[in-house]
């Protein structure tokens, strides 16, 4: 909806967020709902203002917990991860040869960010505040990432990029190990202590 851009910018982003949620239910006509035009491509980026109250609780939370939180590079992360991201999947699309409908994908994955992420972090701290321990928490945290976080994202690869799901899902392995991959070199240069006890750990798991 390119008339999109003639909206306030408050307007804009709860028309966004409402597209978003509409691709959240899996609804294949959700891309018709988005501003799909170049100034809606830049507006898009908005959705780190969306997340940013969300983050700054999680980081207070944080804080609040035992040992030492890698603020430095949560917060840059949290900073560059869409621009980063939409950055890296210009030039991968294109050298997968389906970066026709490049700008609406990194569209729709931007304002889909903002709700996962808001909805993960919130139903994070509240269940590790009601329930921290409980076995049955994790479950439901872990079930909330899997449909948020792998099943809707393949879904908005698969639409707004109309490719197969096959190739949908090699679009989003490649995201998932971008992503990891970003945050672990930040770590190991920002806070070398803990990502040094992090693979320690790891390396001490039983086999």
């Amino acid at each position: 909806m390119n008339e999109n851009n003639e909206l306030s910018l408050p307007n804009y982003i709860v028309h966004s967020l409402m597209a978003a949620w509409g691709m959240i239910k899996i609804n294949p006509k959700a891309m018709d709902y988005f501003d799909l035009s170049s100034d809606g491509f830049w507006k898009s980026f908005w959705a780190i203002a969306v997340m940013l109250p969300v983050f700054i609780l999680s980081i207070i939370y944080g804080a609040q917990a035992e040992g030492r939180l890698p603020v430095a590079t949560e917060v840059i992360f949290f900073f560059i991860t869409l621009p980063l991201t939409a950055v890296v999947m210009y030039y991968f699309t294109r050298f997968m040869k389906i970066g026709t409908n490049y700008p609406s994908m990194i569209i729709a994955s931007n304002w889909i960010t903002a709700i996962n992420y808001n909805i993960l972090v919130v139903a994070g701290l509240i269940m590790n505040l009601l329930a921290p321990e409980n076995k049955m928490s994790l479950i439901v945290i872990y079930l909330l990432s899997f449909y948020f976080g792998v099943y809707v994202v393949w879904f908005m690869y698969k639409t707004s990029l109309k490719i197969s799901g096959f190739l949908a899902a090699g679009v989003l392995l490649f995201d998932i190990l971008f992503s990891w991959s970003a945050r672990v070199m930040l770590l190991k240069v920002l806070d070398p202590e803990i990502y040094n006890k992090m693979f320690a750990a790891a390396n001490n798991l039983p086999s």
